[in-house]
């Protein structure tokens, strides 16, 4: 819920500043047309890393060792939801626009465990396997400065970049199932206890809006954005695990232009 709140807070004050700019004294009367715009659309995400790197774990079995495992993480490209505004300042190229965008790809960790013997010290087995179904989940804020290089009759050209909010909840693998028999000199792979972490930051984004016109107020328009921020998540055993966040993505939406 916090972290829902600080992303309804970032989108309510993007649209403030947008309120803001319009309610600045235009110099020219007639400059109202087309002034506004509203998108809705989806697309695909491309998401620009996942996380990675070696943590330990504890386990009645292994008396006073502790287990470990390295795990690398993986998100396919998946679809992406975003809603858009923005408005032109004046009568010149200039605008600014607010996105929110959310998306949840599918991710999976290849897993290699390292699991101390019952009797022996210093004795490690090991066992490795693949946990798939992992929660990775991406909500952003992005507030754009666009700049718009071509206003024709049909189609217009802007380019746009600005501070992105991106908020991330991973599934990290917190430690690895086994099974094992007497003499328990080996160890078979059966899963993983799961952790859900979360974190955000703020990041940069940077892209170019390609919007054709269909009548006086409506288009479709076509956007790619790259978009990064670091992320901090705290890992299963107290260690921090850093994502960077966000990606390569590409959109198509519904423009309606008031």
């Amino acid at each position: 819920m916090k972290q829902t709140n600080r992303l309804l807070t970032a989108l309510v004050g993007g649209l403030s500043l947008l309120l803001a700019a319009t309610s600045a004294p235009a110099q020219d009367d007639d400059v109202g047309e087309d002034r506004w715009y509203i998108g809705v659309g989806a697309g695909i995400l491309s998401t620009s890393d996942a996380p990675a790197g070696t943590f330990s774990f504890d386990n009645s079995l292994f008396g006073s060792e502790q287990g470990e495992f390295d795990a690398d993480y993986s998100a396919d490209d998946d679809a992406v939801l975003e809603l858009s505004a923005g408005v032109r300042l004046g009568d010149g190229p200039f605008g600014l626009g607010v996105t929110w965008s959310q998306s949840s790809p599918s991710a999976s960790a290849e897993i290699v465990g390292r699991l101390p013997h019952p009797f022996f010290f210093d004795t490690l087995r090991t066992v490795e396997g693949t946990q798939g179904n992992l929660t990775r989940d991406e909500t952003a804020i992005h507030l754009s400065f666009r700049w718009l290089v071509r206003d024709g009759q049909k189609t217009d050209l802007t380019l746009f970049v600005g501070p992105s909010q991106i908020e991330l909840e991973h599934d990290l693998v917190a430690a690895v199932r086994f099974d094992q028999t007497y003499p328990f000199d080996e160890a078979t792979y059966a899963g993983t206890h799961r952790e859900l972490a979360s974190g955000d930051a703020i990041g940069y984004h940077l892209g170019i809006d390609i919007v054709r016109k269909f009548g006086n107020t409506v288009g479709v328009g076509g956007v790619v954005r790259y978009s990064q921020a670091g992320i901090d998540l705290d890992g299963p055993d107290g260690s921090s695990v850093s994502v960077d966040a966000g990606g390569l993505t590409a959109t198509v939406d519904l423009r309606f232009r008031f």
